[in-house]
């Protein structure tokens, strides 16, 4: 089968052998997989990611000293299944949680050896327990953003909105755009949006942003503020002798942008009270004064991967009509293709979700 890979940071396109299935999983034919911002990170910084995660969870996520192969927001089709008294039947289209649950260890699909490819190779292995059918006909490439728009739905579940919440995105590439479409969904607004980029904040508008803000010429908080501007006493958020806040809804922010000085920034400007989700991974060091959250009495949390309810949720909200993300879809490519596709979201103006099709 034709792989891509990534050895001695450069992204090859090699011939390996099919992968084998063991018990419970599924071979599955790879129709079309989303280009990931970790998908570029393996490729320019593999070491560093091996490093940094070693340090995080104890292991590393990626073998360096073998090729790497990527891609795990997948649409596959079914075809073999070892599964005892499989609900699978070949020809079955399907998406699945990027892992395999195997005796000797979790393995992760997309950061894999050669023997678990991801979705940027034609064949690839799913565990069948964390595998659902793609319902109701859905379009495979719609059906691609379920693994992107569930990591944005557990975002938003861990900033527990409620129907008060006036939402600040800060960044609007591929995860904070996928913030705002959840957010659209699910009535929480009015959405304020901010990011440097022109084409990024028409994007914004497009998955439904009310207001979007470029920095460089006004604040997002002053924005926010008049967003969330209330004359019902019944809705105001936190309030404080120090700081205000009468007259204001509660502040919901979600920082999407993962550089250094970027939290500290919003501690800044963030209202008395505010709810911050920190989505953005940052793998540098970084520093912040604490006394700006302790003063303004903030709530910082944190954000990263999803549970598989959520995931289902997420597919079955995409296959209802619930969810609308296709805006986020900005090109597809073949495994060709893929190297023009990395250099332009290394440097994205107008690509959001770009899409390989590895039969092509």
């Amino acid at each position: 089968m034709r792989s891509a890979i990534v050895q001695q940071d450069a992204l090859k396109i090699v011939d390996l052998p099919d992968p084998k299935p063991r018990e419970n999983e599924l071979l599955v034919k790879s129709l079309v997989c989303g280009i990931c911002g970790s998908d570029l990170h393996c490729l320019h910084h593999s070491h560093e990611l091996a490093e940094s995660s070693r340090q995080i969870v104890g292991t590393s996520i990626v073998d360096t000293d073998q090729p790497i192969l990527m891609g795990h927001e997948f649409v596959g089709e079914v075809l073999e299944s070892r599964m005892p008294e499989s609900p699978f039947k070949e020809g079955d289209k399907v998406v699945s949680l990027p892992f395999l649950l195997r005796e000797d260890g979790l393995r992760m699909v997309g950061f894999g050896t050669p023997g678990i490819p991801g979705g940027f190779s034609e064949h690839l292995l799913v565990d069948g327990r964390l595998t659902m059918k793609v319902p109701n006909g859905l379009d495979p490439d719609i059906a691609s953003l379920t693994e992107p728009m569930a990591v944005a739905q557990h975002a938003v579940n861990r900033g527990e909105p409620n129907q008060n919440h006036v939402p600040l995105v800060i960044g609007c590439g591929p995860i904070g755009l996928a913030i705002i479409a959840i957010l659209k969904m699910m009535k929480i607004g009015p959405i304020v949006a901010s990011d440097f980029s022109k084409a990024r904040r028409e994007l914004a508008k497009k998955v439904g942003a009310d207001v979007v803000v470029n920095p460089a010429e006004n604040s997002p908080y002053q924005s926010w503020a008049e967003a969330a501007a209330t004359s019902n006493g019944d809705e105001n958020g936190p309030v404080s002798p120090l700081f205000g806040g009468d007259g204001l809804k509660p502040s919901l922010i979600f920082e999407c942008v993962g550089v250094p000085g970027l939290i500290q920034n919003i501690c800044a400007g963030a209202p008395f009270g505010a709810r911050v989700v920190v989505v953005g991974l940052c793998m540098e060091k970084d520093t912040m004064v604490p006394a700006f959250p302790i003063l303004k009495e903030l709530d910082i949390r944190f954000a990263s991967f999803y549970s598989p309810e959520e995931f289902g949720a997420t597919l079955h909200n995409l296959a209802e009509g619930n969810l609308e993300a296709s805006a986020l879809i900005s090109d597809t490519v073949s495994l060709d293709g893929m190297a023009d596709a990395f250099e332009r979201l290394a440097k994205p103006e107008y690509d959001v979700k770009i899409l390989v099709k590895p039969g092509q």
